[in-house]
């Protein structure tokens, strides 16, 4: 094995190690396996494997799901006929994480940073949440890769101007809105990214390669539209944006906005809804049944108080990126364990923010590439909002080491620089 790639391997290899013991040793007690969504996942992938349609009713009339979309579930169903079992799909996880690793390592590689590339994919695969979830039958470990894969790929073809890479990025990324609806705008920091790199030098194909981007996502999105449009009149890709919008979004500025507490504000505002919808059960929200006036409600609230959203913004910001993973494991205990990872991540945070710094120096080589991964890790920051938490910047995690170590490193740098002057 070459020498310099040596460190890399030891780093996966330990890394998948890890997480091997750990589930050979829960497969008598599999409850570390699932979490509150993952039998819901994989209820949706047992009714598709029994014909029963995209539903998770366990029950007769299989209602079709409209809340899920099929990325997740569909990764399940296939290591169900491949293995017999949904059980490989967390082997094959393992796996999607080291492999998210090893390319966090192959662009800080690429640009001139190994050293970052090491550390980066050791802290990437030994914090604690990224051993969690990729135990458990969750969207992260499979929407991780397939981002890391699209960035990367991104990367070649800013690299090396080839339209095959352009090609492999624009058939993934619409794979990753279907995993995870999140992703419905994620074409966005492409696109930009796009502009900034090629604007100046060739405006036409600028425009012709983000026109045929955009294009392509919603033509191989258009399969899925077009069920939910024909099932339940939306032309949406799923009915989480306004159930996200009232119950989660909306509760923390309504919080702000009137001196209540946030638990207070949650319940204040399902008891309003009620007068609005006359939903029979809680269940009818997460549907299409009454996305109208969530949807309306929810902006109503949101911008009563454009100061206080931009506040709660900042604050929602600052904890998605700050947001412990530790805790999942020791509960209430381990408070000082849990203080330090949140430290660990503050100091991370602060070598993203030093980051930025190097945007001001035109003649940073890199400035293209590590302008495109900001943007990326705040499409999901801003998009996150109130639900931010661990999990929800994991998809990220690797982008995030990276920008955070590369400022630390420049920090570093320049003390250096000003002692031995």
């Amino acid at each position: 094995m070459n020498k310099s790639k040596r460190i890399i391997f030891l780093i996966l290899v330990s890394g998948l190690l890890l997480r091997f013991f750990l589930f050979f040793g829960f497969l008598d007690n599999q409850e570390l396996f699932y979490d509150d969504d993952s039998l819901g996942y994989v209820q949706l992938a047992e009714n598709m494997k029994e014909g029963r349609g995209f539903s998770w009713d366990e029950k007769e009339p299989f209602r079709p799901n409209s809340f899920r979309t099929p990325g997740y579930p569909l990764f399940l169903l296939l290591n169900r006929l491949l293995f017999g079992s949904y059980l490989p799909a967390l082997l094959v996880q393992f796996l999607l994480v080291a492999a998210s690793a090893y390319i966090l390592f192959l662009i800080a590689e690429s640009l001139g940073s190994r050293r970052i590339g090491e550390i980066g994919a050791a802290i990437f695969l030994f914090m604690p949440f990224s051993v969690l979830v990729s135990l458990q039958f969750l969207t992260q470990s499979l929407f991780a890769f397939v981002l890391m894969l699209a960035v990367w790929f991104w990367l070649l073809f800013l690299k090396k101007r080839q339209t095959r890479y352009f090609l492999f990025v624009s058939a993934l990324l619409p794979v990753l809105a279907l995993i995870r609806p999140i992703a419905i705008f994620l074409y966005l920091p492409f696109v930009i990214s796009l502009f900034q790199s090629l604007w100046t030098s060739d405006k036409k194909r600028t425009v012709y390669l983000s026109a045929f981007l955009i294009l392509i996502f919603f033509l191989l999105l258009s399969p899925w539209l077009l069920r939910n449009y024909l099932l339940f009149g939306e032309y949406s890709l799923s009915s989480i944006g306004p159930y996200q919008l009232y119950f989660y979004e909306a509760p923390p500025v309504y919080a702000f906005n009137h001196n209540v507490s946030r638990a207070e504000a949650g319940e204040l505002l399902e008891r309003e809804i009620e007068k609005y919808t006359h939903a029979s059960a809680f269940e009818e929200y997460p549907t299409f049944a009454h996305s109208d006036i969530l949807s309306q409600k929810g902006r109503e609230i949101i911008f009563e108080s454009p100061a206080g959203l931009v506040f709660l913004k900042v604050i929602q910001g600052f904890k998605f990126f700050i947001r412990d993973g530790i805790r999942y494991w020791l509960e209430q205990r381990g408070l000082g364990l849990v203080l330090a990872e949140r430290a660990f991540l503050f100091v991370i945070f602060l070598g993203m923010i030093a980051s930025l710094s190097l945007f001001l120096k035109k003649d940073f080589p890199n400035r293209p590439y590590h302008f495109f991964f900001i943007l990326i890790i705040f499409y999901f920051a801003f998009l996150t909002g109130a639900m931010a938490s661990a999990g929800f910047r994991f998809v990220v995690e690797p982008l995030f080491i990276l920008t955070g170590l590369t400022g630390v490193k420049q920090v570093i740098s320049m003390r250096r620089s000003k002692k031995i002057y």
